[in-house]
């Protein structure tokens, strides 16, 4: 980037945080621009003090413990692109196209390390974990689960092949949540020895393309949210064997991603920036602020007061795209 394009985008980001600040506050959430991640950059996710960042083939861990000057730490490249990863305790489960699902010791950030690789039949897109298992997305397989007990040597127990096309899988507790588009939510019993069968479906036309899990707390539900069909979907899960969908939301943009954090759902809404709504009444999500970034925004992650949003264009490798960090006020 040449040193005028910078001082352009620092200008718009400037009248941004001018613009939507005044309008966030009024609803109750402020974001403002403190740092920036370069690309490549497809997805993000943060945790505690670090930022772990995927763009083209790569997956880079970086130190935002001073939000205003993040520092790259290591990284770890696959031979295929990186489609998405989850986060569970010193672990990243990747999903690296056709070369499966990677394994990723991240206990020490200057040094994330491969410890083992399971290859499913197509195109693994995402992974994430629990009870010693890892639910992935293939997308010729559907919902794929493997036994992680031996991490240098994963083994496949079995797979349920999903109606349309399989997009994303979460996991809370034992009970792993996948959707598919245009079928619907699946949930899965992860507890459950041998084969991975539903013990709960809810068809939706319009099923959420990405999706979160927030678990409940007081008398509010376990809910997955999720963004699809352009929209913010809420759906009740409380009960694994009678998911049902509470509510939608539109956005003024394109809601293409989404983070919950605490009561606020952080969605990635294209070319309207990153909006905030709250939950704390999911059958009635509210507008609760926003912030208009200089370019599409395309991923985000949110945690405690730091909110991270990969921002560029559409091209898939990533290259124009970087990670704008984000402080809530």
């Amino acid at each position: 980037m040449t040193t005028l394009q910078t001082m352009m985008r620092g200008a718009v980001l400037a009248v941004a945080a001018g613009s939507i600040a005044a309008g966030a506050a009024a609803q109750g959430v402020t974001l403002e621009p403190v740092g920036e991640i370069p690309g490549p950059a497809e997805l993000v996710r943060v945790r505690g003090d670090h930022a772990y960042v995927s763009g083209g083939h790569t997956f880079t861990i970086h130190d935002i413990s001073d939000p205003a000057n993040p520092v790259a730490r290591g990284s770890h490249t696959f031979p295929q692109e990186i489609w998405g990863f989850r986060l569970a305790d010193d672990r990243a489960y990747v999903g690296a196209n056709f070369f499966g699902l990677g394994i990723l010791d991240i206990s020490d950030p200057d040094a994330p390390a491969l410890l083992g690789q399971h290859k499913t039949l197509g195109q693994t897109k995402i992974g994430d974990v629990a009870s010693g298992k890892v639910g992935i997305i293939d997308h010729m397989e559907g919902f794929v689960l493997i036994d992680v007990a031996d991490e240098t040597a994963p083994a496949g127990i079995g797979s349920f092949f999903l109606d349309g096309y399989a997009r994303d899988v979460v996991t809370a507790g034992t009970i792993a949540y996948a959707t598919d588009s245009p079928s619907g939510l699946y949930v899965f019993d992860l507890s459950r020895p041998g084969m991975p069968e539903p013990v709960g479906v809810i068809h939706a036309p319009a099923a959420p393309r990405d999706i979160e899990v927030s678990v409940g707390t007081g008398s509010r539900p376990t809910l997955i949210v999720g963004a699809g069909g352009g929209d913010l979907q809420v759906y009740d899960v409380s009960d694994p064997a009678a998911p049902s969908k509470l509510s939608s939301f539109e956005t003024p943009g394109r809601a293409t991603r989404v983070s919950v954090d605490g009561d606020y759902a952080y969605v990635a809404d294209t070319e309207a920036g990153v909006q905030v709504v709250d939950l704390s009444d999911p059958a009635n999500p509210v507008a609760a602020g926003g912030f208009e970034t200089p370019r599409p925004a395309r991923d985000v992650s949110a945690a405690g007061s730091l909110v991270l949003a990969v921002v560029g264009d559409s091209e898939r490798e990533g290259h124009d795209r970087w990670v704008m960090v984000l402080q809530r006020r």
